[in-house]
């Protein structure tokens, strides 16, 4: 890559980007009448004269009467489906072509689903709701930007769906950014009842006739302005739907603003799409709506600050209380003896209480696969991966050991390589295990997981959440995926296996993170009709986090936040710059990083952190060094870019470090 970047400036080279014919869109060809059949006394000739001299034909043509006459519109049918239906060919098709009988076109292979073509007035908004529906189109009036600070529950969708319609009536278009794929499953058909056609799906679960479709028709809008029902255009997607065409966008809502899944983070480009849409917005002059019940730091900093406006919503919807929550002290539990595997004795009653009850639940563990790792029980040998300084985590399903930075994986070890014992001991409790253990002491219920594994398609994902649903399912076990803007009527009781996996990580956000994560797993419960019932299990019930999570109490959280913060010059005082130096040789990378921190502290001086080897030190085959910069809010980030340039073709100039590979990752998650 080093030696193309040098031929292409010294422009020795070209690259040049050619679309895959195939890629342009498949198309699917249709049959129709043709010009011959004018009139129905025309028609009727036609039939009579098949009829008795090419009775094949007569039969083919009678076929697609038949399938069209259930069409109240489009007086056309699919050729291979019309050829299969009349068991006939296409040799008898291309006959009645020839006598302009019938005639073939050709359609994209992918069209909108529409759930609902004839559009329902959005609900009336509760007395909470119009005032904040109110107050936020006030905050518009001084402000580009502004945040919706609604408890979970509180009905923010529906909000939106009210400032939605208000951009069609002045047939501005919408894009409505979602952290997860998952999500857009129950937001689709809940938008698609108001709004039904004007509506268009982009994310990267589609294929990729699918998201050439949805770019081309909003291409089409920019292009033609036709007038036609997808004027008003209305897109729902995740980070990447920032990169559309729009044309005349009006209203940028970005649900769940804090998710860190908004930041793409590998491969390049690394960009957050909140920022991204953000400047989207402005670009177009439309107005940015932020949504969150727990909004990020650097977000509320800018409400505090007057740069964003604030709307707050402190009640759920028809005044249902919050979920009361409940600590669990593991180390008491096992101390006293009331565990039952991994689950406390009251963990459990609680589950069995809300099942005996026909209600459902959802159980919380942010780590996939069975167990984090195997160890030998007589030497502590852990299996590794052969390309990553890693652990392999043991999966049940695949009986497997797996990788989760490159996904090498590889059959579960008979005996330990070091000193040859047949007993290897799991460490560690993914949702795998969870699954498991949960079938053992709740054997008639139907228990599914929402985690990577079990959902890498989006028929997967749908098909495990409509079950859930439709009350098929009674408990969901699942990751980081079921915490974020999930509505089930029928959820009473959540419980979080283990809440210290998330604070115990070496990030200054990990307090930041655990608070989101467990307030928004908690507002999965009791949404609807009765108060909901959160189970944590810690081993730290102590920590001023769960006192926070269980009071609700986001002003005493950001409180203590913003100060740490400032104390220690992170963000939103400051920006972070990771530097990420990568190299196939440990010497050279480790040369490199020092050389390069030294040529950095010559400008930037104590702005400068490292090089640190960080947790996984080498990942694909490749070690790693990591520089931090802490640069000033207030600091020209064009002049600092400019350095940097300057810094690194020095470094580069060195022949012992042509090979290196330095990745800037601005304001990393």
């Amino acid at each position: 890559m080093h030696v193309l970047k040098k031929l292409t400036g010294l422009k020795l080279v070209v690259v040049n980007q050619n679309v895959d014919a195939e890629s342009r869109g498949r198309k699917i060809s249709y049959v129709k009448l043709g010009s011959a059949c004018f009139d129905e006394v025309a028609i009727n000739d036609i039939f009579q004269k098949l009829e008795i001299k090419s009775p094949k034909q007569f039969e083919l043509l009678l076929h697609f009467y038949n399938q069209t006459l259930d069409e109240k519109e489009t007086k056309y049918v699919a050729k291979t489906k019309l050829l299969k239906a009349s068991k006939s060919s296409s040799a008898i098709l291309a006959q009645l072509c020839k006598k302009n009988i019938l005639e073939t076109f050709e359609k994209p292979d992918f069209e909108i689903p529409l759930l609902n073509t004839s559009a329902i007035p959005p609900k009336p908004l509760s007395q909470a709701q119009q005032v904040a529906y109110e107050n936020i189109n006030r905050e518009f009036l001084t402000h580009e930007i502004v945040l919706l600070h609604g408890v979970t529950g509180s009905g923010k969708t529906e909000i939106y769906i009210h400032l939605i319609e208000q951009q069609i009536k002045q047939c501005k278009q919408v894009l409505y950014l979602l952290p997860e794929i998952a999500l857009t499953t129950q937001i689709i058909q809940r938008l698609q009842l108001h709004f039904g056609e004007q509506l268009l799906v982009y994310h990267s679960k589609l294929n990729e006739h699918e998201r050439l479709e949805t770019y081309n028709r909003i291409l089409k809008y920019e292009r033609e302005k036709l007038e036609s029902r997808f004027d008003y255009q209305i897109v729902i997607g995740a980070r990447s739907a920032t990169f559309l065409p729009f044309s005349n966008l009006g209203l940028v809502i970005i649900d769940e603003e804090h998710e860190p899944t908004y930041k793409q983070q590998d491969p390049a480009p690394r960009y957050h799409a909140r920022d991204s849409a953000i400047v989207l917005a402005h670009a177009h002059n439309a107005k940015v709506l932020l949504g969150s019940a727990t909004p990020a730091v650097e977000t509320y900093y800018n409400c505090l600050e007057n740069k964003y406006g604030l709307v707050k919503l402190n009640t759920r919807y028809n005044d249902i209380l919050l979920p009361s929550i409940e600590l669990i002290d593991l180390k008491e539990a096992y101390k006293r003896k009331r565990m039952k595997s991994i689950f406390e004795e009251k963990f459990l009653a609680g589950i069995n209480n809300a099942l005996q009850k026909g209600e459902q639940v959802i159980l919380f563990q942010n780590r996939r696969g069975y167990a984090r790792m195997l160890e030998c029980s007589q030497c502590a040998y852990v299996p590794q991966c052969i390309n990553c300084d890693v652990s392999l985590t043991y999966h049940k399903y695949s009986a497997k050991i797996i990788c989760h930075y490159c996904g090498y994986k590889t059959d579960i070890p008979k005996n330990c390589k070091a000193c040859g014992n047949p007993l290897l001991k799991m460490k560690g409790t993914g949702t795998e295990k969870v699954e498991d253990e949960l079938s053992v002491f709740f054997n008639n219920s139907n228990i599914a997981r929402l985690d990577l594994d079990a959902a890498r398609t989006r028929n997967a994902y749908q098909s495990i959440l409509n079950n859930f649903a439709d009350g098929s399912t009674d408990i969901l076990v699942g990751t980081q995926m079921i915490s974020k803007g999930l509505d089930f009527e029928n959820v009473t009781t959540v419980g979080i296996v283990n809440a210290d996996s998330l604070l115990n990580f070496p990030d200054f956000r990990s307090v930041e993170r655990s608070f989101q994560l467990m307030v928004q797993v908690a507002g999965r419960a009791g949404r609807k009709h009765k108060q909901g019932h959160v189970m944590i299990q810690t081993y730290n019930p102590q920590h001023k986090v769960f006192e926070w999570v269980v009071n609700n109490d986001y002003a005493s959280f950001i409180k203590h936040e913003l100060a740490e913060r400032k104390m220690f010059h992170y963000p939103p005082f400051y920006r972070l710059l990771y530097l990420t130096l990568k190299h196939k040789d440990f010497s050279s990378v480790d040369a490199g990083a020092l050389k390069f921190v030294a040529l950095l502290r010559e400008q930037f001086g104590g702005r400068i952190l490292g090089p640190v080897t960080p947790d996984v030190s080498r990942i694909n085959n490749m070690y790693i060094q990591q520089i931090v910069m802490k640069i000033e809010r207030d600091a020209s980030m064009k002049k600092v870019k400019q350095m940097l340039h300057a810094i690194q073709s020095l470094f580069f100039a060195d022949e012992r470090f042509h090979q290196m590979i330095i990745i800037a990752n601005v304001d990393p998650l």
